[in-house]
């Protein structure tokens, strides 16, 4: 019998969205968000094969697997990782097979690591794929197409390990409209959006509950930017959703800050379970939004916008960025300020970066302003671009002040009430028993660590108690809080007297 062994490596550095750090000091074995690449691979396998899934987030990678193929995945943030683990395994005689954004994105970089190299989306070459694999006559590289992702397999979530994952996925469409120079979304996933019809939306959401999810995370990098197909969609999971407490599923995606022009897609996508929703802000500076092709931000009041977010009951999470060239060592404050005027409790900042084939990494690389060698996801506070108008320094220093300043427990609080005082209705979902014991672990911990700490603990269960309804919503601020404040921790560029609200400015 033909065997695969698939592994999502772990990254070098868990990001915001994680939950490792959290479950390694409570001694729980946890991830933020299931992978659902293996899944789906896994599905298109011939019913012959043998197919097994590693998380190495929950679990070590088993290096004495019978397996005759090994197969990797990731993105750039498991870089590291993918080589060391195909180093091995080619070591012990193992063919490796490597795909996923990194290896489409960086085919040369993985190339001398794989002796199967997957460029691209796999739907339309997996059929040819395992049959070269099962004769033994297989190429040294696949590209894939653009393919209907509809059409394919419903993902083998029976063969990942349950009940260790706090939000399962789902992908209703890929690719992305918009043209911002520094995502690499549309080199790989191309502008043309293409998307799943409700009906297979709801049959993957039908696996997922009967698998015991009821958090799920939509992987598209835009849900509601086609406003026809959003509303279809979003009618579609309010009927299938209209389940008792308990039953419901609790949703969050992606989308761009024009969602906030919509008041019906707003609330259909509260009454259909969206709880929560990542957003691109990435500065208040218009100059940077304008050079970077971030039109949909431009001469947007972005604060407005995410206030009317919250009253129709939804939780923004706002990505934010420094490192523009337009970014003076005066940008800092600028975005303290700017993120302590939203009621959005979350944030992910992080410096620019350049990534392979991107249109600002070739700008960058003729200018001479890359850093040659220097992997950028090796660090939350890493780059590999040489900022214009600040020394490298400045901006290093500037940016751990930034993320000190934000992740203060005095003003995640603020930003947690002011979310709480304009909230509207919001749906409530299943309270996450699993998670009830890092929860605990992690409130323990920090109330130990000062006045600050102890202070946001009673905001959060004043606010719990206050709006039941948003019980689950508030549990998941305060991982993802701890996450961060912990992530910063262990990179050793946490400073207390930083975060402190009567700390001084930068």
């Amino acid at each position: 019998m033909p065997s695969l062994y698939l592994i999502n490596p772990a990254e070098s550095v868990p990001g915001y969205f994680g939950l490792e750090v959290l479950g390694a000091w409570a001694g729980v074995q946890a991830v933020g968000m299931a992978d659902l690449v293996m899944p789906t691979v896994a599905a298109f396998a011939p019913a012959d094969w043998d197919v097994r899934l590693c998380e190495e987030r929950l679990g070590p990678v088993d290096f004495d697997t019978p397996a005759e193929f090994v197969g990797l995945t990731g993105k750039i943030t498991q870089r590291e990782r993918i080589c060391e683990l195909a180093t091995e395994f080619r070591r012990r005689g193992r063919k490796v097979i490597v795909g996923g954004s990194y290896a489409s994105l960086s085919p040369e970089e993985v190339r001398p690591y794989a002796d199967v190299l997957v460029i691209g989306e796999i739907e339309e070459i997996a059929a040819a794929l395992f049959s070269d694999l099962s004769s033994g006559r297989y190429k040294p590289e696949y590209r894939g197409t653009k393919p209907d992702i509809g059409a394919g397999p419903l993902p083998r979530w029976d063969l990942y390990p349950s009940g260790h994952a706090m939000t399962a996925q789902v992908q209703t469409s890929r690719g992305c409209p918009f043209e911002c120079e520094f995502c690499d979304v549309i080199q790989y996933l191309g502008r043309k959006q293409r998307w799943k019809e409700p009906e297979r939306v709801i049959a993957e959401l039908d696996l997922l509950h009967r698998h015991g999810y009821r958090s799920v995370f939509f992987a598209d990098d835009n849900l509601t930017v086609m406003r026809r197909r959003t509303r279809a969609l979003l009618e579609a999971l309010a009927s299938w959703n209209d389940r008792p407490e308990g039953e419901r599923m609790a949703f969050s995606t992606q989308v761009s800050i024009d969602v906030a022009r919509d008041a019906d897609i707003l609330d259909l996508l509260r009454e259909s379970g969206f709880a929560m929703t990542f957003i691109g802000l990435e500065t208040p500076n218009e100059e940077s939004l304008s050079h970077a092709g971030k039109r949909q931000n431009v001469k947007a009041d972005m604060i407005g916008r995410i206030k009317t977010i919250a009253e129709h009951g939804i939780l923004a999470f706002g990505g934010i960025v420094v490192g523009f060239d337009q970014d003076g060592p005066d940008i800092f404050e600028r975005q303290a300020a700017f993120i302590q005027a939203m009621p959005m409790p979350l944030v992910s900042p992080g410096l620019l970066v350049a990534p392979d084939a991107t249109p600002l990494h070739a700008r960058l690389a003729a200018a001479g302003r890359l850093i040659e060698g220097r992997q950028s996801a090796a660090s939350v506070v890493g780059t590999n671009i040489r900022p214009l108008l600040m020394s490298e320094e400045t901006m290093r220093n500037g940016m751990i002040w930034l993320l000190n300043r934000v992740f203060s427990a005095d003003l995640v609080a603020e930003r947690v009430a002011a979310f709480v005082d304009i909230c509207g209705d919001h749906k409530p979902s299943e309270r996450k028993p699993f998670f009830s014991g890092i929860t605990a672990a992690m409130a323990r911990r920090l109330a130990t660590k000062g006045r600050g700490e102890y202070g946001l603990i009673r905001v959060l269960d004043k606010a719990a108690h206050t709006r039941p309804d948003l019980w689950s919503l508030l549990t998941t601020v305060f991982l993802y809080y701890c996450q961060a404040r912990f992530m910063l921790e262990r990179e050793g560029i946490w400073d207390d007297a930083i975060g402190r609200r009567d700390a001084p400015v930068l």
